[in-house]
């Protein structure tokens, strides 16, 4: 991936300033609520992107130069196969944390890479902290340090444990610089019920984390009647996702667990609103790894997938 030298343009509807009404923008233009999570695995990736990275091995760095340069050369080639189907992308801040510094600025690129495609950039990283510490990790991921991700980040994935006093920060940047949220509510994994269907009073916990929420998204509705303070809903759970939208009728869901992780297409009416407004879902190793055990080209095969996913989704958005 070469290094940028000239500033990212933004995305299409970039001038629209609540973070809610440009990706209900983005969806209506190009009908379409996909999100494609980027969770690169070296391992993975097709040998041609591999060998093509082994010059960078060279030096006291060498193996997560590497990595970080296949990882670079992968997801600049997938984010240009996938735009054309997807809304936004969605880059796991930990798959390239792993290699340190190179790692940080192989995601930077990556995010100028979607926004050069008018795609935006969900990270998802899940930070949770308070004070000072949740200043500095609101400043390096949301905020407009140069040479950080902050000022390619329009929306972050947030931990809600701490309470208010970790999602302050960010609803700063909510406030005054058009960002988006999307807090962790009822996740997709299998050990979710461990902690958020505890009850408490008479009602799972994920209930009372969705009314937080809508406490933390009160007054920030953009002209979309959308907010950006939004839930994160797992696919895998269409009668949790009942009990949240009926606490979050005006807020975005970011919705993990679709193709992989095993939830249909059709199981995710309860997630959107009337119209088939309100949600975007994510894919993403059955995107990203498209190619696995066939014999046809690998980002053939990554663009065939987008477009299939985007397809099944479309046909239950317009039954909403």
């Amino acid at each position: 991936m070469k290094p940028s030298t000239s500033p990212t343009p933004l995305p299409h509807d970039a001038e629209i300033a609540n973070f809610a009404d440009r990706l209900d923008a983005a969806i209506a233009r190009k009908q379409s609520c996909l999100v494609v999570g980027l969770d690169p695995i070296e391992e993975r990736l097709p040998p041609e992107i591999r060998g093509a990275s082994l010059a960078a091995g060279r030096g006291p760095r060498g193996w997560t130069a590497r990595a970080a340069t296949a990882v670079g050369l992968f997801l600049e080639r997938v984010i240009d196969a996938i735009a054309p189907f997807a809304v936004a992308v969605k880059p796991n801040a930990g798959f390239f944390e792993r290699f340190g510094a190179v790692g940080w600025e192989c995601l930077r690129r990556v995010c100028e890479i979607a926004h050069d495609r008018e795609l935006l950039v969900i990270l998802d990283a899940k930070r949770g902290d308070i004070g000072s510490t949740a200043d500095a990790y609101c400043e390096a991921l949301l905020g407009d340090t140069p040479d950080t991700v902050g000022p390619l980040t329009d929306a972050l994935t947030l931990n809600p444990y701490l309470g208010r006093d970790s999602i302050e920060p960010y609803l700063a940047r909510v406030r005054d610089a058009g960002k988006g949220l999307f807090v962790l509510v009822r996740t997709s994994n299998p050990s979710a019920r461990e902690i958020q269907e505890l009850d408490v009073g008479g009602e799972p916990l994920f209930v009372h984390v969705a009314r937080r929420v809508a406490a933390w998204s009160a007054g920030l509705d953009g002209t979309s009647g959308l907010g950006p303070v939004g839930a994160v809903v797992g696919a895998t759970a269409p009668g949790q996702a009942v009990r949240v939208r009926s606490e979050l009728p005006r807020a975005m869901f970011l919705v993990p667990g679709y193709g992989a992780q095993g939830a249909g297409a059709d199981e995710l009416r309860p997630f959107f609103l009337p119209g088939g407004r309100g949600a975007v879902v994510n894919a993403s190793r059955s995107v990203l790894y498209a190619f696995e055990g066939g014999g046809r080209d690998w980002l053939a095969a990554v663009a065939d997938a987008a477009r299939r996913a985007r397809d099944d989704l479309e046909a239950v958005r317009r039954t909403c």
